[in-house]
């Protein structure tokens, strides 16, 4: 029996091979039964109600939402593994901050991108190095039609107050010779607010939660011409100001509560991607970008300092630049070939002062890799990924306190990975994959050259020799269907991570990072979306994870609860009209690695209802955390309580 496999299918979405080019995932970097992540469209996003791209990533399978309660930084691991390991894309472009790898995921607005892709097991090496748990995409909007016009505005209001609002733009144009995408968003945040039974001097009065202001506004520009049926060229701009304060530590543990303000995270970003038809069999693909990163902190230690204005300085000014190349051919009916060469240069400046020199840092980082798909018949599809990757410390360069200068040596590592999945297709819904993979990390600027640890008073001691992170993994999915348009998902994993980069004290308060760990993580991953009945859709995500360390830790891994899972109920009694009704829950976690402070597990529900008024016209409105439950990431640092939002949006 012969079936087309031409359809990437997934727990939350279905993407179309034919379809892969307009919505510019990651798959477009790699052969089509390589393409095995989760995809969440705009639909899903706007019906659970998720304003940042963190809230968003949390609905997929396997994928844990992080906060850093110090540094008020929402994040993500995926099956156990931070954001240092896997790495974060736009459009395929590489974003992640160069000094530490991490990224505040909170800041990334959602009302104007069109989709956000999450790889996990098999993810595809010709993307580029470092994907040692996999990669996220975050893919930006493209016009379909001649004319698109998007704009939306929502209020939101706590304990009847004006809490803030959100406002966003776009506009599109296509035509058979290119495209045209403008689109900007806002989102301000004058507070955050308390659950009914929070009121205390230090977390805020009033329903008010101390320090808690945050603004974020983003643009993004997209030209891009198509002279020939399979040729592409475009260019991307966006540029992101952001500021935030951080709420201070409220909980029952004898910890410093900080007030911290980040008047400046900013990020900008432009790049250039190709794809060129060198006839019938070979295609070329193509980027080159640069991404910038600005960002001030203002480190008040307490509430008096907060009110003089007394505290530390602190200033980051970074950027990257890159390019890449992807070759590849189809060799043979349904086999393909491709290799591809990825080049980024990082640059990380700092200071202490406004009138102090930048000390500076400069890594440079090249990936060779191969990746080829073989078929044998109708069902069996084999994906093989090699790449070879290196990198070399250029410049390592510290402004001393006693007005000396310290140069420190280059250095370079290199590392192999490899991975291999076979995918049996049952029939045009159900697929069987297994894969195996041996991947890594370089450490980062911070990791190898950082000489403070200031929340645990201790002093640092560098250490630029650090090499790679590994993690060698199995994971079986299967992919299937209970209806038309039902889809479900299935994954059981084991991944070993050896050389792990952990803090070993050496004497007093002195510590150095060094290749001490091993952990184990095993889990399974869930994922359920489809139509019961023709009036009512339900969505599942469940996420089982367990770490054990293994070798020399210094202790627990902090945020990282066992269970975790969000389920939805959207019911549409018109066509105008839908209900979405939605649960999130996780167990307990800790929060620190001792083990002595513990975020407890909670479950928290949001409502939301969305009304069709004819010509392009909708409103909607809507409750998060309807219960007005008392819950947190990370202990002492409690979540907002319940707020009402109502909003207009105009699609033409």
């Amino acid at each position: 029996m012969e079936f087309s496999r031409s359809c990437l299918y997934s727990a939350l979405s279905l993407v179309c091979a034919s379809d892969v080019l307009a919505t510019e995932t990651m798959t477009v970097w790699s052969s089509p039964a390589a393409a095995t992540s989760t995809i969440l469209d705009r639909q899903t996003l706007t019906a659970l109600d998720k304003e940042n791209v963190a809230q968003a990533l949390s609905v997929v399978p396997g994928v844990i939402l992080q906060k850093s309660g110090g540094r008020n930084e929402l994040q993500v691991k995926v099956r156990g593994f931070d954001s240092r390991q896997v790495p974060i894309f736009f459009d395929g472009v590489p974003i992640y901050v160069p000094y530490d790898g991490n990224l505040d995921l909170g800041r990334l607005l959602t009302a104007d991108i069109a989709s956000i892709e999450v790889g996990k097991g098999y993810s595809s090496l010709l993307q580029g190095p470092g994907q040692m748990g996999g990669a996220i995409n975050i893919t930006t909007g493209r016009p379909t039609k001649p004319l698109e016009v998007n704009a939306g505005y929502r209020q939101g209001w706590v304990r009847g107050k004006d809490s803030g609002s959100e406002r966003w733009a776009s506009l599109g144009v296509s035509h058979d010779a290119g495209y045209f995408q403008l689109s900007g968003t806002q989102r301000k945040q004058r507070f955050l607010g308390l659950p009914h039974r929070v009121d205390n001097p230090v977390a805020g009065r009033g329903g008010r939660m101390a320090n808690s202001a945050a603004d974020d506004k983003r643009g993004i520009l997209k030209l891009g011409v198509t002279p020939g049926s399979r040729d592409d060229y475009s260019i991307t701009y966006i540029r992101q100001d952001g500021s935030k304060d951080n709420p201070p530590y409220a909980g029952s543990h004898d910890q410093r509560s900080r007030y911290w303000q980040w008047p400046q995270y900013d990020k900008e970003s432009y790049y250039f991607q190709g794809i060129t038809a060198l006839g019938e069999t070979l295609t070329l693909k193509s980027r080159l970008y640069r991404d910038t990163f600005k960002n001030t902190l203002l480190m008040y230690n307490s509430l008096a300092d907060l009110k003089r204005k007394s505290g530390s300085y602190s200033h980051y000014s970074d950027y990257s630049h890159g390019a890449g190349l992807q070759l590849a051919s189809d060799v043979w009916f349904g086999d393909l070939l491709a290799f591809a060469v990825n080049w980024k240069d990082d640059v990380h400046r700092e200071k202490g002062a406004r009138a102090a020199p930048y000390d500076r840092y400069r890594d440079r980082t090249w990936s060779l890799a191969s990746e080829y798909q073989w078929s044998s018949g109708d069902r069996v599809e084999v994906v093989a990924g090699i790449s070879y990757d290196w990198r070399n410390s250029l410049e390592g360069k510290k402004h001393e306190k006693n007005g000396t200068l310290t140069h420190y040596a280059g250095n370079r590592v290199s590392a192999f990975n490899w991975q291999v999945m076979t995918k049996y297709h049952v029939d045009n819904k159900n697929s069987l994959a297994f894969s195996v993979s041996d991947r890594t990390r370089f450490p980062t600027l911070k990791e190898r050259y950082t000489t403070s640890r200031p929340a645990y008073n201790q002093i640092a001691r560098v250490n630029p020799g650090l090499k790679p992170e590994r993690a060698s993994g199995v994971d079986l999915t299967w992919n299937g269907a209970f209806s038309h348009d039902g889809r479900y998902e299935a994954s059981l994993y084991y991944n070993r991570v050896d050389d792990a980069i952990e803090s070993q004290s050496i004497e007093g308060g002195l510590v150095q990072n060094q290749n001490i760990g091993r952990v184990d993580y095993v889990g399974m991953d869930i994922g359920v979306r489809g139509h019961l009945v023709p009036m009512l859709e339900v969505g599942l995500s469940y996420g089982l994870v367990h770490a054990q360390v293994k070798r020399r830790n210094t202790g627990n891994i902090t945020g990282l609860p066992t269970h975790t899972a969000t389920v939805w109920f959207t019911l549409a009694p018109l066509s105008s009209l839908s209900l979405t009704i939605s649960e999130e829950a996780r167990s307990a976690s800790d929060s620190v690695s001792s083990g002595t402070q513990k975020a407890a597990g909670f479950a928290v529900t949001h409502l939301r209802a969305d009304y069709e008024m004819g010509k392009g016209l909708s409103l909607n409105v809507s409750i998060s955390n309807l219960f007005d439950t008392r819950y947190a990431y990370s202990e002492g640092f409690t979540e907002e309580g319940r707020r009402y939002q109502a909003g207009v949006t105009y699609r033409f």
